[in-house]
């Protein structure tokens, strides 16, 4: 059902711009949205003290990152780009230049630091514990990276739509 109603509303666009900006936004949703979710469940259960449950969601996040965010986020970037070229927008724009800053420091702290360090919550919760210290270490500094993150990447969809001169 969404596949055919998915191309049956892009085979509807009166053009390829809107297309790309389509599927530009569902890879937004997907990337951003996600992010904010795992962010948000890992507070509340940081909060809640449930040491178990949040080992949980790291492993999901190690699973469903590089099958979901990071193919999301990729595809969300080279859209981004066709929709520069293909709107004429130019390039050295104020919200432009802050979305790929913004885009290239969030792709490059997912690949570089929170997928790994997912990896290694998971394999240090298996081996010590959900509730070891070097486990609990490791979960905080990974929340208190993915708040920042998740706050970058909401600013980044802020500064998309409302597109601010500085």
């Amino acid at each position: 059902m969404l596949a055919g109603g998915a191309i049956a509303l892009l085979w509807l666009a009166p053009s390829s711009y809107q297309i790309y900006l389509a599927l530009h936004a569902v890879a937004a949703v997907l990337w951003v949205g996600g992010d904010l979710t795992l962010t948000t469940v890992g507070i509340v259960f940081e909060r809640r003290g449930d040491a178990e449950t949040l080992a949980a969601v790291g492993k999901l996040g190690a699973f469903i990152g590089p099958r979901v965010y990071t193919p999301a986020a990729f595809v969300l970037f080279c859209l981004g780009i066709a929709l520069i070229e293909k709107g004429n927008w130019g390039w050295g724009i104020d919200w432009l230049d802050f979305a790929i800053a913004g885009w290239g420091v969030a792709f490059t702290n997912g690949l570089v630091y929170v997928g790994p360090e997912l990896v290694r919550i998971d394999e240090d919760a298996q081996k010590y514990g959900p509730e070891a210290p070097q486990t609990v270490r490791r979960v905080r500094r990974l929340l208190t990276v993915l708040r920042l993150q998740t706050a970058l990447l909401v600013l980044i969809v802020i500064d998309m739509v409302a597109k601010p001169n500085f």
